[in-house]
C-alpha cells in the first residue's frame, strides 16, 4: 500500500503517462475498484461508453470480487454485476483528468488507453449525532448509527498503446499457421477422371486385334489370317 498523494506504480523507462487521482471520495472503494478494473486497458472511447451505458442503466459492470448477494445479469453472460452510477461518474471524472494530462504532455488523445486503474479504502470516520442522547437510542453518546463512514481514493493512468498493430501481427500470425483447406475427395475423383483420356470403340477394336494376333503367333498360326472383331 503507498502512502497518500503517491501513485502505486511505477513508470517505466521513457514512457510517457497521463495520471491522476481523487482523494476523499464518498463512495464505496469496492465498487469503485471493479468500475476502474472494466475500464482497464480498454481504449479511452471504450472506457467511456463502458461508464455512460452503466450510468444509464443499459449494461451492468461487472463484479469479479465483491460480489455477494448480486444478481446474474444475460447483458453479462449471466456474470454478476450491477450498475454503480456514483462510481461510474467519479471514474468518468477521474478518465477526464487523466486525458487532459496526457495532452499536455504531448500524447496522442486517439491512441490512448488506460494503463493502470485502482481505487483503495482512505479513511475511517465516525458518526455522529447533532445532539447528545442516553444509550437506549442508537448506541451511545452522539454516536449516530452502528457503522462507520469510510472514504475512497483513485488513481488512474493512460498512455499510448498500439492495440491496433497488434490486432495486425496476430491477425498475420493466426493466417500463418492455419492449415490450408483439403481438397475433397469427390473433386479429386474428378480431377483424376479427367485425366485419364477417353477411349473410343475403334481403340478397343484395335487393342483387342492385336492381341488375338500375339495368341495367333503363340499357337504357331500366320499373319496372313483375318480375325474379324465385331
Amino acid at each position: 500500500m503507498c502512502g497518500l498523494y503517491r501513485f502505486s506504480f511505477k513508470e517505466k523507462e521513457g514512457e510517457k503517462l497521463g495520471k491522476a487521482q481523487l482523494h476523499d471520495l464518498n463512495c464505496s472503494y469496492k465498487d469503485l475498484s471493479q468500475v476502474l478494473g472494466a475500464i482497464r486497458r480498454k481504449p479511452i472511447g471504450e472506457a467511456r461508453v463502458i461508464l455512460n451505458e452503466a450510468i444509464d442503466l443499459k449494461k451492468a459492470i461487472r463484479f469479479r470480487k465483491f460480489s455477494g448477494r448480486l444478481g446474474h445479469r444475460s447483458e453479462l453472460g449471466g456474470q454478476k454485476g450491477k450498475y454503480p452510477k456514483k462510481e461510474c461518474k467519479i471514474a468518468l471524472e477521474l478518465l477526464q483528468n487523466a486525458v487532459a494530462n496526457a495532452i499536455v504532455k504531448g500524447l496522442d488523445e486517439s491512441a490512448l488507453v488506460v494503463k493502470h486503474g485502482a481505487a483503495y479504502k482512505q479513511n475511517v470516520l465516525k458518526r455522529y449525532r447533532k445532539f447528545f442522547a442516553g444509550s437506549q437510542t442508537l448506541g451511545y453518546g452522539k454516536q449516530a448509527i452502528w457503522s462507520n463512514y469510510g472514504l475512497a481514493w483513485a488513481e488512474l493512468a493512460v498512455g499510448e498503446g498500439k492495440t491496433a498493430e497488434k490486432k495486425e501481427g496476430a491477425n498475420k500470425k493466426e493466417a500463418a499457421h492455419k492449415p490450408k483447406p483439403k481438397a475433397s475427395e469427390p473433386k479429386k475423383a474428378e480431377e483424376k477422371a479427367k485425366s485419364v483420356p477417353k477411349t473410343t470403340s475403334a481403340q478397343i477394336k484395335e487393342t483387342v486385334r492385336q492381341g488375338a494376333e500375339v495368341a495367333a503367333v503363340r499357337k504357331g498360326e500366320s499373319f496372313g489370317k483375318k480375325i474379324n472383331v465385331e
